[in-house]
């Protein structure tokens, strides 16, 4: 199972979540990384399956567990092609969280898409190849919050596109809000979605463990500076608008 998603999603609470269950091996972003090769996989699309068969796959092979669960962000990122290609059919999760949500996070950890560096070395901007497409001149006009904004909404539009051309292929794609899993019945039904089999008494445990905590809250890499509240609606309308979501 991999996910469809922005990161500063819960990525790290799901993997833990389905952790519970006995049948799974379930990993935030293990080696080899998505991130080694992402940047080499926006420049040249075929390298992923170079990656999935000379790195990645033999890594999940290894695994002593029948169902292997990886929640790192930038598998969705120019990787997911290419595995299919290969005749997988893993689940998806498409793990949403609020646009204004993620994209206030990312900001105030500097995480700006195109153009910092974090925002660089994991994340997509307009420049990359992308399913939300804006003309360059018109990006580059934009402030830091409204590019971790429009981050967002990409995903979004990313995740219907993998919908559409997957599903015929019998690839599922699980759509699922972080609000929405932050309790145990939830949870529970979504390990049912996933045919993850019976949690158990101790998966249970450990579940309510996973949702007693708060996780990768980073609170002290977050800038001091504090956003414009009244600002906010304002930019996100001119994101949505650019790209005809208006």
């Amino acid at each position: 199972m991999l996910t469809i998603t922005t990161g500063r999603s819960g990525t790290g609470f799901l993997a833990r979540a389905l952790g519970a269950w006995p049948t799974v091996r379930a990993l935030h972003e293990p080696r080899p990384r998505f991130s080694s090769s992402f940047r080499a996989v926006q420049a040249a699309p075929h390298l992923a399956r170079e990656f999935w068969t000379l790195e990645k796959l033999a890594s999940i092979e290894r695994g002593a567990r029948p169902v292997h669960v990886e929640t790192s962000h930038l598998a969705c990122k120019g990787f997911l092609e290419s595995l299919v290609e290969l005749g997988a059919r893993p689940d998806l999760v498409h793990l949403r969280r609020g646009p204004r949500a993620v994209a206030r996070s990312l900001w105030s950890l500097r995480t700006v898409p195109g153009r910092t560096l974090r925002g660089v070395r994991y994340y997509l901007s307009p420049a990359d190849r992308n399913f939300l497409p804006v003309a360059a001149e018109r990006a580059a006009r934009w402030n830091d919050y409204q590019l971790c904004y429009w981050y967002c909404l990409e995903a979004d539009a990313r995740a219907a596109h993998y919908r559409a051309s997957f599903a015929p292929l019998g690839v599922r794609v699980h759509e699922v809000a972080l609000e929405a899993i932050l309790a145990p019945e939830p949870l529970i039904e979504l390990g049912r979605a996933l045919e993850l089999g019976p949690l158990g008494p101790l998966g249970r445990v450990r579940l309510a463990y996973v949702l007693g905590r708060r996780w990768n809250e980073k609170t002290g890499e977050k800038r001091p500076e504090v956003l414009p509240e009244a600002e906010l609606d304002g930019w996100e309308q001119e994101i949505r608008e650019a790209c005809g979501l208006a």
